[in-house]
């Protein structure tokens, strides 16, 4: 496993994605997911303290007792949901990536993933930060993570993207139009 300073490669994911992707391109994925996993551990953490004071203190007699035991569940329950959606992630872009000619493999698209979250995983605590500059941060990340990982030109990565977005958003809108006035009927 190659060593990793961690703090440095989320500054270079961050703010300058594009040569800390070319950084990258030799690592395993297993030095992906350590270090996404790692970054999803202490987001992780930080929630579960969250959820156990807030449940500690909010008064709620019956829950306070379990506030320990709900924080546990939390810290599990964000990392389990954080790796499952990093591998759906990675497997419907990679659709996308290999459509537009990306061929060095799903193993490139999956680090694309891990290492581009890096702004939404940093950047969560932060309000308005977390809404609004982290995900475009991530989203340019995962663009150039595709572009160079795949050795794709910018428009052809920048599409891929844009459209694994796009497609499932159309088609939730299109279920809703046709759904709502059948369930507000």
């Amino acid at each position: 496993m190659i060593q990793m300073n961690v703090l440095g490669r989320a500054r270079g994911f961050a703010f300058n994605p594009a040569k800390e992707f070319a950084k990258a391109k030799e690592d395993s994925l297993r030095d992906a997911f350590t270090y996404y996993v790692l970054l999803l551990a202490i987001l992780a953490g930080a929630l579960a303290v969250v959820v156990t004071v807030a449940v500690a203190v909010s008064g709620m007699s019956p829950l306070s007792k379990f506030a320990p035991l709900l924080g546990v569940g939390a810290f599990v329950g964000i990392i389990a949901v954080g790796i499952l959606l990093a591998l759906y992630l990675a497997v419907w872009l990679h659709i996308w990536v290999h459509l537009f000619g990306g061929r060095k493999g799903l193993k490139q698209t999956t680090k694309a993933i891990t290492y581009g979250s890096t702004p939404c995983l940093i950047l969560w605590w932060a309000p308005g930060a977390n809404v609004i500059i982290a995900p475009v941060l991530s989203l340019l990340a995962v663009i150039s993570g595709v572009s160079e990982l795949h050795r794709l030109s910018s428009g052809a990565a920048i599409l891929a993207v844009i459209l694994a977005i796009l497609v499932p958003v159309i088609a939730l809108g299109a279920v809703a139009a046709v759904a709502l006035p059948l369930v507000l009927g």
